[in-house]
């Protein structure tokens, strides 16, 4: 059964008059005959009445013009759907983030761009990196935000924005108007971590075995509010993303620590597949990306593309 044949019949249907349908479609009077033909061969019923001077529906052909015309409707709107695609006047965007992006640098992003862009429809997911790689490659995401490297696979990553850490303890801490505190002078603290497989746990562990230290006390957590709101309850102290306490009131109990050893910096990257179409909504994503983190000299790579060019980077927000 096909389209054509649908809508052939509709107009017989409707006109009552074979010469009459057969203009209608642009089509010569007997190859309408002939796809109503096919029709009640695929059907098993007669559809029409045909006399010299008069066309009329059968039950059958009766009961088969109102599912046909609503067939037709359907694919009309799909149509439709797609020409209003194709303009640009509604899209989707499904986006991910590991969690420092996700709660700290995407919700005022995805409100400018909810703003702009208020029919397109905007998702959000909230997962570890490695869980994003994989649905990014799946194309079960669009795009995804990741903080930290990359792990060795098909997908393409710029840099955004770079991302430092600080140390911080509570506001009572011992040493917390100390300059230039050693490493070795927190073993002995309690140390708040984030849960295993986040970059912010594997920068703190590198940082650690750089300096030689081994904390006997530590307390996991999952997600950086969680860290942070542990260490401003004086549990104890933490190495996390500054952006994730900068402009926070909700952790005043916070002090950052002033060490005298140097701190780990990331990147911020955005990743996709290279292979991937991106339509309307995504590229309004992507320009408004470029609008909003200034460019670097330096071009962000994922470990898998390494010595091939990747796309343009850019690093702290403008202001």
């Amino acid at each position: 059964m096909e389209i054509r044949q649908l809508r052939t019949f509709v107009a017989v249907a409707e006109l009552r008059h074979f010469a009459r349908a057969a203009a209608l479609c642009n089509l010569s009077q007997p190859a309408v005959s002939h796809q109503i033909a096919q029709l009640e061969d695929e059907l098993g019923a007669r559809l029409l009445n045909r006399t010299a001077r008069r066309v009329s529906l059968t039950v059958a052909g009766d009961v088969f013009l109102e599912e046909a015309r609503r067939i037709l409707g359907v694919v009309d709107r799909a149509h439709e759907r797609m020409q209003e695609v194709a303009r640009g006047a509604i899209g989707r965007i499904r986006l991910g983030a590991t969690p420092t992006p996700g709660l700290y640098v995407m919700p005022t992003l995805l409100a400018e761009y909810g703003a702009r862009h208020a029919s397109y429809d905007l998702s959000l997911h909230i997962s570890p990196a490695h869980v994003l790689a994989e649905r990014v490659a799946a194309n079960d995401l669009d795009m995804a935000v990741i903080a930290g490297p990359l792990a060795a696979g098909e997908l393409r990553a710029r840099q955004l924005l770079s991302d430092d850490f600080v140390v911080i303890g509570p506001a009572a801490h011992a040493l917390a108007r100390t300059s230039g505190i050693r490493p070795r002078e927190l073993e002995a603290d309690r140390w708040v971590l984030r849960e295993e497989g986040s970059d912010t746990r594997r920068q703190l562990t590198a940082w650690w075995h750089r300096h030689r230290i081994a904390p006997a006390r530590t307390t996991t957590f999952a997600g950086p509010d969680a860290v942070n709101r542990a260490v401003s309850a004086g549990l104890g102290v933490a190495m996390v993303s500054r952006r994730t306490i900068a402009d926070n009131p909700a952790h005043d109990g916070i002090t950052i620590l002033s060490m005298g050893a140097a701190l780990p910096v990331r990147e911020i990257v955005l990743v996709d597949h290279p292979q991937k179409h991106h339509g309307a909504a995504c590229r309004a994503m992507l320009a408004l990306l470029d609008q909003t983190f200034a460019p670097v000299t330096r071009e962000a790579r994922s470990p898998a593309r390494r010595g091939k060019p990747g796309a343009r980077g850019a690093t702290r927000r403008r202001g």
